[in-house]
């Protein structure tokens, strides 16, 4: 499974500052995962001009949220990942809306650290369903529509990928709970955008949440 999530030995950056905070996180998911963490510092970090997935361990690098608004000011395309300790959902809500584009608890397994650097990389946000709910209902999508146009309807085809997308399924996975192959997903998916009125796979996650009845549907 890994291999095709993630290319072996493949090269992520880690932002943080505790010398057994980064052994830990290197054994828990490098090596299981096949992959090389190599740890940054928040400069050089800010120095790196590529689009990337960054890891950002909260609990060695303080201030955390000052430090994401730096990364978001300086590396707008950077996609971050931080790793904590803090399971609480208000705290994982301020993390997604501070920028970061996933959180994941100290206890995730290597299988969650492959899907989550994934999905990321594929533009969606990765939190629990619970965590993206109460993000919707405090108002932190602002621009997404609040009603669904009447005449819009979604094919029950539609909805069951919208379903999955919710699970936090990629293209290929979706796909293969439904017998399609990834480039008919992908066209489905600009479809439902259109639909929903809305520009990415984050942006539809978010609006599926905010209507479940769509979710339900089917």
């Amino acid at each position: 499974m890994k291999e095709k999530l993630l290319a072996a030995q493949e090269r992520l950056h880690l932002v943080a500052s505790n010398s057994m905070r980064i052994a830990g996180i290197q054994g828990v998911y490098g090596d299981p995962c096949g992959l090389q963490i190599v740890p940054l510092t928040l400069e050089d970090a800010l120095l790196r001009d590529v689009d990337e997935v960054l890891l950002v361990d909260a609990d060695s690098v303080m201030p955390l949220f000052e430090m994401l608004s730096r990364l978001r000011g300086r590396r707008p395309l950077a996609r971050v990942i931080v790793i904590g300790i803090d399971h609480d959902e208000t705290y994982v809500e301020c993390v997604i809306a501070a920028g970061a584009k996933g959180f994941l608890g100290a206890n995730a397994s290597a299988d969650e650290f492959r899907y989550a650097i994934y999905n990321v990389r594929e533009g969606s946000i990765w939190a629990t369903r619970r965590v993206l709910s109460r993000l919707a209902e405090r108002q932190l999508l602002q621009r997404l529509p609040d009603k669904i146009d009447p005449s819009v309807r979604f094919t029950e085809k539609e909805c069951q990928i919208i379903r999955l997308l919710l699970d936090g399924k990629c293209n290929r996975e979706i796909g293969l709970s439904m017998g399609i192959g990834p480039f008919t997903v992908k066209a489905h998916l600009g479809r439902i955008m259109r639909k929903a009125g809305v520009g990415n796979r984050i942006e539809l996650t978010m609006f599926a949440v905010k209507h479940q009845s769509i979710a339900l549907a089917g």
